[in-house]
């Protein structure tokens, strides 16, 4: 499955209001599982492309309508216009609980 992932408050959650970002617990599962592309605008995605070895990345605010299966994005009801996907998860939990 083709997924488009956000980076900020999704790939990387905060406990702490955004002082400190860690790991989803679950993202090498799902990168591991899936083609996962970075579609972010947070200006590392590049950093994180390499870091975690996705498939590829498409930054935020570009031209192009990028085509998936799935977009997971801590805003997907503000992104889903900038994309063309099947469904839309507000995180990758609500990912998996929809496709374990």
């Amino acid at each position: 499955m083709k997924i488009l992932l956000d980076i900020d408050d999704t790939a990387l959650i905060s406990n702490d209001s955004g002082k400190t970002y860690k790991e989803h617990p679950r993202l090498q599962e799902l990168i591991s599982k899936h083609t996962v592309f970075l579609f972010s605008g947070n200006p590392d995605i590049e950093k994180y492309y390499i870091k975690w070895k996705t498939k590829g990345f498409i930054p935020k605010g570009g031209f192009d309508f990028p085509t998936a299966d799935v977009l997971i994005d801590n805003n997907d009801d503000l992104h889903i216009l900038e994309v063309d996907v099947k469904e839309s998860f507000p995180s990758i939990d609500a990912f998996f609980n929809r496709h374990p």
